[in-house]
């Protein structure tokens, strides 16, 4: 699961410094992000079970990072739609 809390961070982080306000190297910051993010994505969808089980997974971790849902209900997720 800490390659699931790492993509959570990673999510929140993004989403934090796209809603900040405009600064010098912002978007050399979302171009580091993106590219950590698909790293991530990577690894994540090798372990679906499918293209929308990769969806899900994502969707969730997105809701998780928001704070819609708990991370216990993304690891739920995870296990449903996961290797």
């Amino acid at each position: 699961m800490d390659e699931l809390k790492g993509y959570v961070e990673a999510v929140k982080r993004n989403m934090e410094t796209m809603n900040a306000d405009d600064y010098e190297g912002k978007e050399e910051d979302l171009r580091r992000q993106q590219e950590e993010l698909e790293q991530y994505e990577r690894r994540l969808k090798e372990r679906s079970v499918s293209a929308e089980g990769f969806d899900q997974i994502v969707s969730a971790a997105v809701d998780c990072a928001a704070g819609d849902i708990s991370f216990s209900q993304l690891e739920d997720v995870y296990q449903d739609v996961s290797i």
